[in-house]
Parts: C-alpha cells; sequence; structure tokens
C-alpha cells in the first residue's frame, strides 16, 4: 500500500484543506472539502473518468491536509493557499469558490472602491476575504453614506463630458469628475483614507459618530432617521465581523500547537503572514521517556527556530514553554529584533491554537495509525479524557467494573467497555461472585482479577484505562488485584456517585465541570455498568424465586427445571398459561404441568416476578 493510500484511510470525516505535492514537495493541487474522508479517497478510485484528475494523479506522490472547524473557514483557507502556491492544476478549476474582496484603487488620483474575486499585483489595496457577497455590497452601498467614493468603471468617460452620474445627485460620490463639484484630489484622498481605516478595523470615531446621531435623531424625534443610522450601525458592525483564519490585526506570527503519544510528540505550525494562514508544517519530536509537553516545546523552539534568521515577530503557542524569557531572548537575538511568545487565553488567536493543536493530534494519529495498521482515530472526548487525566496515551479501550447485590442475596459483577468513547458491547461481561457476604472492597478485587486473568491470557484485548464504580476503598482494592495479575501497568481510576469526582490514586480527586466532555465519557461508561449489572442480578433474582417455587413440586429436577425457566422466564408468564401450554412448550407430562399450575394458583400474588433494585 502506498504512502497516499495509507494516509487517505486515515482521514477525518470533518472539513478541511488538502494539498496534493509531487515526488519534490512541490504542491500540485490545493482543495477544499466538507468531508476530507469521502473526497480525498474519491481520487483513489481506479476508473478516475476526469483525464485532468488522472493526469494529477499520476504525479502526487504526497498528501498534507489541514483540519478547520466548517467548510467556510476551508474554503477561506484554500483561496489563501491558492494564492501562495499557485499550483499548476488549481488554474483549470471551474468550481473555484474564491471569496470576495473590497479593492480601493489607491494607485490612481481618484481611487475607485469595487468587489472583485481576483487579487493581483497593480498597486490597489485588497480589503477582505468576506464570506457574504449579497452582504458586502449591501454593506458598502450603506456606507457610501458617510464615504461617497466613486465606484464608475468609466471615469473618464463622465470627466471628459463633465457630466456626472446619478450617484452624485443622490449624495452617494462626491462627483470627482464633475468640475462644478469643486472636489479636490487632496479632499477626495482624505474620504478614502478614512474608508480604509474603517475597513481594517482601525478607525472606532465613524461608529461613536453614527451612534450620536442615532441618539440625537432619537430625542429630537425623528425616528426615521435614527432608525436609519442604527442600521447603518449594524451593518458596518457586521462589516468588521472576524474568521478564525482570517485576523485583521496585520505582521507574520506562527501559531504552535502540540500533542503527544507516550514518548512520540507532532507540533503543527499555522503560519500567518499578512492576517491570513498560508501555509502549514508538521514536524515530529521522539523522546526517551515521557517529557512534559513544556519540556518538548521548548526543545522544539530552539531547533527549529533557532538556525533560521527568518523568525516571525510572534508565536502563539499552545503551551508555555519551559525557560519561556530564555527562549524569548535567544529569538530576538537571533533575528535582531523582538520576538514575542505568546499563549492566548481568549480570543481569536486562542482559537487558532486550538485549531493548530488539532492539526497537530491528526499528524501524531495519522503516523501511528499507519504504524500500528490501525484505522480508528481518536475522538474528541478520548483526547480530551487523556489531557485532563494526564494520561501518557489516550484511553482508546477502557473498562468499567461494577457491584450489584441486594442484602444476603448473591452479587454479581459487571463489566463494560468502550472503544474510542462507544460502547463495545462484544466486550461486556458478568460474572457471579463466589466470596459471601456484602464485601464491596472484596468483591471488586475478586471481579478485577478475575478479568484480568483472561486479559493476560489473550481471550480480551488489554484495556488503556480501567474505571471502578466507587471510592479510594474500592480503588484500592482494584490496585491489588491488578499488582496480583497484569503484567504491564494501567491506569486506573475511579468515580464517586455522590459529587461525580474522579478519584485518583495518588493526589486528591478531580472535581471536573459538569459539562466536561471528559467526565460525560466516564459518566456514560459507569452508569452503562450500573444498567448492565442491575439487569443480570434482576434476571437471577428472578430466576431464584421460580426456581423456589418449581423445586417444591413433586417430579420437578434440575433438567425440567431448567426447561420451564428457558420457555417462560418468569412465575407471571407460567401462572397465565394452562397445563397443556405449559406439557407442550417444555416438553413435560401433562400431570406434571397440572401439579405445577396447582402449585403456582396456591402461592397467590407473592411472587410476581421480582421487580427490586440492587446497590453497587
Amino acid at each position: 500500500m502506498s504512502l497516499i493510500h495509507e494516509k487517505a484511510l486515515n482521514l477525518p470525516a470533518v472539513p478541511g484543506v488538502y494539498l496534493w505535492k509531487d515526488a519534490r514537495g512541490a504542491v500540485l493541487y490545493v482543495g477544499k472539502a466538507k468531508s476530507l474522508a469521502h473526497r480525498v479517497r474519491s481520487y483513489l478510485a481506479p476508473d478516475l473518468a476526469d483525464p485532468k484528475t488522472r493526469e494529477l494523479m499520476s504525479h502526487a506522490a504526497d498528501l498534507d491536509v489541514v483540519l478547520t472547524d466548517s467548510e467556510v473557514e476551508a474554503l477561506l483557507l484554500e483561496s489563501s493557499l491558492v494564492r501562495q502556491h499557485r499550483p499548476r492544476y488549481n488554474i483549470t478549476l471551474q468550481d473555484d469558490k474564491s471569496y470576495p474582496y473590497v479593492k480601493v484603487t489607491v494607485q490612481e488620483e481618484f481611487p475607485r472602491v469595487s468587489v472583485t474575486r481576483q487579487v493581483r499585483s497593480d498597486g490597489a489595496r485588497y480589503l477582505g476575504p468576506y464570506t457574504d457577497v449579497k452582504h458586502l455590497r449591501r454593506t458598502l452601498r450603506e456606507i457610501r453614506r458617510v464615504f461617497p467614493v466613486r465606484t464608475c468603471w468609466n471615469f473618464e468617460d463622465y470627466r471628459r463630458r463633465d457630466r456626472p452620474c446619478l450617484y452624485y445627485h443622490i449624495r452617494r460620490c462626491t462627483g470627482p469628475c464633475y468640475s462644478k463639484s469643486a472636489v479636490s484630489p487632496a479632499e477626495y484622498r482624505g474620504i478614502v483614507d478614512q474608508m480604509l481605516l474603517f475597513l481594517t478595523g482601525r478607525d472606532e470615531d465613524l461608529l461613536q459618530r453614527l451612534k450620536a446621531e442615532m441618539h440625537a435623531a432619537s430625542e429630537a424625534r425623528e425616528f426615521e432617521v435614527a432608525a436609519r443610522r442604527r442600521d447603518q450601525i449594524h451593518l458596518l458592525e457586521s462589516a468588521r465581523r472576524p474568521q478564525k483564519m482570517v485576523m485583521r490585526t496585520g505582521g507574520d506570527v506562527d501559531v504552535v500547537g502540540i500533542t503527544r503519544h507516550s514518548g512520540r510528540a507532532a507540533v503543527a505550525v499555522l503560519m500567518m503572514r499578512g492576517g491570513r494562514v498560508i501555509g502549514k508544517e508538521s514536524h515530529f519530536l521522539v523522546a526517551h521517556g515521557e517529557p512534559d509537553e513544556a519540556t518538548l516545546l521548548e526543545a522544539y523552539l530552539s531547533q527549529r527556530y533557532l538556525p533560521d534568521p527568518a523568525v516571525p515577530r510572534a508565536i502563539a503557542l499552545s503551551t508555555e514553554p519551559a525557560s519561556r524569557e530564555v527562549t524569548a531572548a535567544a529569538l530576538s537575538q537571533r533575528a535582531g529584533r523582538r520576538v514575542d511568545l505568546l499563549v492566548p487565553q481568549r480570543g481569536r488567536l486562542l482559537r487558532l491554537v486550538r485549531a493548530a493543536v488539532r492539526n497537530a493530534a491528526h499528524a501524531l494519529e495519522d503516523a501511528e495509525a499507519r504504524r500500528a495498521g490501525r484505522r480508528a482515530r481518536f475522538s474528541e472526548d478520548v483526547l480530551e479524557l487523556q489531557r485532563v487525566l494526564g494520561l501518557a496515551v489516550p484511553p482508546f479501550r477502557m473498562v468499567c467494573f461494577d457491584i450489584s447485590n441486594l442484602g444476603s442475596e448473591g452479587a454479581v459483577a459487571a463489566i463494560v467497555a468502550s472503544e474510542n468513547g462507544v460502547a463495545r458491547k462484544g466486550l461486556y461481561r458478568k460474572m457471579r461472585i463466589r466470596r459471601p457476604g456484602p464485601d464491596d472492597f472484596a468483591m471488586i478485587a475478586e471481579a478485577v482479577e478475575r478479568y484480568w486473568t483472561h486479559v493476560e491470557s489473550g481471550e480480551m484485548p488489554r484495556p488503556d484505562l480501567v474505571l471502578v464504580d466507587g471510592g479510594p476503598g474500592q480503588l484500592s482494592a482494584a490496585r491489588a488485584a491488578l499488582e496480583r495479575s497484569a503484567t504491564t501497568p494501567v491506569a486506573l481510576f475511579g468515580l464517586a456517585k455522590r459529587e461525580e469526582e474522579i478519584v485518583l490514586e495518588n493526589g486528591p480527586p478531580l472535581r471536573l465541570p459538569r459539562r466536561s466532555p471528559a467526565l460525560r465519557a466516564l459518566q456514560r461508561l459507569r452508569d452503562e455498568a450500573h444498567r448492565f449489572g442491575l439487569t443480570y442480578h434482576r434476571v437471577l433474582r428472578r430466576r431464584a424465586r421460580i426456581a423456589s417455587e418449581i423445586d417444591r413440586v413433586p417430579g420437578v429436577g434440575p433438567a425440567r427445571r431448567a426447561a420451564l425457566l428457558k420457555e417462560f422466564g418468569s412465575v407471571a408468564a407460567l401462572k397465565a398459561a394452562t397445563a397443556g401450554e405449559i406439557a407442550d412448550r417444555a416438553r413435560v407430562p401433562l400431570a406434571l404441568a397440572q401439579r405445577v399450575v396447582d402449585r403456582l394458583a396456591a402461592t397467590g400474588h407473592g411472587f410476581g416476578g421480582g421487580s427490586g433494585g440492587g446497590t453497587s
């Protein structure tokens, strides 16, 4: 199997951008997808109908992807990457959905404002991109009430005739083409500069002015004027709504995200130039032992940026590196200017950092999955569990132990399992506890030790995390059982019902927010174990009560009792059946069936199937 096929098999079904590259690493094609898994795999079909696609795939030797939160962000990123790399196979793409820009021809004496989808090196200013072209055009119409800038493409024709268009008469243009307008190039340039300040997000004075006019008109009871100003404020603020992959602040910023599994770590870097993401890098780190993310990040910064004098002005990080001040000083000295190491806590930059972490996790999962021959990907809940519990590897497979008993009646143990956060019912197990007496600690120990015997023998797959329903006592008993039976260490935690705290072996209990995905993943597993155990316990109690009554019937031995239980399952079902039905279904003599009916009729309603609960 080729490298491309291996990478394609492990792609997630999420929005993103994919880049086909040749053997030298040059980008051949950049595309967007609502589902990376489905779109990329369509290129690997053996019978491609499009000759251009066949030619592309004949040169493709590698694949890279960038995950995004939505298809809109994938389109924005695709347009930036296409302009950056200018791939050969993107020129003839017919469904290129580039987003619109505001173009201001600042190189002309009287600049013109327009909307375009093509960015050229012609000296004009391009602002954007914007996601909604209709909204953009409507906004430009409204701001021309404040900035009356021309939009005509045949300006010289109007100028020669010295005759303005309709926009001059309705005060949407100052009329630089008309001699009687008396607007000078300097005055017109001032209006254009103010509009550029607003569109680039650096002019708050205009909004304050519009709000003042709105309040003044309202106080003067000119409600139509106030409503127009209100609508203008709304539209102008909407036009400045940011996109996650596009930032209005200029400058060069590298956004770095890191993730780790055991001794391996991956780093993803989203490179922002001029406020837009223009590319992505992925790097892998291999370390002895299990260093924390701060140490790994410090090593990455020194190895990646110190040899390179072209260091960006700021580097946004997912975690504060070890020796942050020293690293920042060394980078500043290498670049010959100040370099800031940022750990954002809110805003757009934090969302970009989280996107970088997701891309790093994808790169590491992809490499490890291909190495291990595994196609499954880690869910967000599993990755969050790894983070909050400080685990070396994501807990892909988890098992939970729960004990159900009622007084002196026989106790049972339920073991349920999940893989990647999804219940794996084929791995569920239930067992009767052999140890007498309601001793929860001893029963948990027995269940764990008996289960782990099957794990060590290879009959059951080895879990990455063990959860017990209970507190420190149950946790200690389970650890003692694992030390007796397990040959390799395994992460062990408890989940206490009362406060929904995660009980740790070394340290105080961990209390997560109620809406935490990690807590909910453990709760689902614990609740499923409780349900599974109660169901089994109720079945055993019901069978025991039926058996106790049937055993009193002369002529009923173990074989006939088993036949009756198998066919009817409850006292209520047996009482509802006639002697003939019992004899026919359970294959017992009619006389015996009649004795069973007479016996159950004589007991009244005291054994109606057993609906009691259990405690754990």
